[in-house]
């Protein structure tokens, strides 16, 4: 994981290199490339495991009262998942920028989760602190994986908030010293359940959750997002209310 002065650091080396972007695109497409033969070459070993189960449980149906048959077949699925959401992650490597409008974007995938809000009884909504929309409307990113991004951590506050709570979408500037922005500020706000302090500094670790029927994978891919447009993103929480932050240069 990045720490914030790392992403200070890339971005200074980009505003000031251009070209170092496209070193950094040329890595990560060999890092994906590394990845996909490796997951590649596991899924091969496993589907003859798998088969070579399937065919002893069709010859010996015996062997399904075994104390810790199922549990084998258990593990299997569960390292299938697994490599499933590893290729969902490599496959976020590189990014495709493009002038977006930003503002729209947030406001359609606001708009997407509204009936289940209403069905809900849950206040959503989007605030929009004044004069800093036209820094929304022209913003430089990959649209497509910005729309996984909100989708995916309202997603997060509903599943920790109840009839009569919030979930507010604010959007803002973080100003510089001679008060002109550098940075756009996304928070999404919620007053639903607290994540626990002991969980807070792994949340965005791959593959760990403590969600039951979790896969660790949906703020995994939040937080690679945010890197991968050298932006940080921080949570903090209590029993009033969870925020992530998404801090992103202009």
């Amino acid at each position: 994981m990045f720490s914030e002065s790392d992403h200070h650091m890339r971005t200074n080396l980009i505003k000031n290199n251009p070209e170092f972007e496209c070193l950094v695109q040329e890595i990560l497409a060999d890092h994906k490339r590394t990845t996909s033969i490796f997951v590649h070459e596991l899924r091969n070993p496993l589907s003859l495991l798998k088969g070579t189960l399937q065919y002893i449980e069709a010859k010996h149906p015996e062997t399904k009262e075994y104390k810790y048959w199922s549990q084998l077949k258990e593990l299997i699925e569960d390292m299938e998942h697994m490599m499933t959401d590893a290729s969902l992650l490599n496959n976020l490597s590189i990014i495709n920028k493009e002038k977006t409008d930003l503002y729209d974007l947030i406001q359609n995938v606001i708009n997407s989760f509204m009936p289940h809000a209403s069905s809900q009884n849950i206040d959503l909504k989007l605030i929009v602190e004044p004069g800093c929309e036209k820094y929304y409307r022209n913003f430089h990113c990959d649209p497509n994986k910005f729309k996984q991004v909100f989708s995916n951590l309202i997603k997060n506050a509903f599943e920790a908030t109840s009839s009569g709570n919030f979930i507010h979408i604010e959007l803002g500037l973080l100003p510089q010293e001679n008060q002109k922005p550098s940075s756009i500020m996304m928070k999404i706000k919620d007053n639903g359940f607290p994540i626990p302090q002991d969980e807070i500094e792994t949340i965005f670790t791959p593959f760990v959750t403590y969600k039951q029927g979790g896969t660790g994978v949906g703020l995994a891919i939040v937080k690679k997002v945010i890197d991968l447009h050298y932006g940080t993103i921080q949570v903090s929480s209590d029993q009033n209310l969870t925020c992530f932050t998404i801090v992103l240069p202009i």
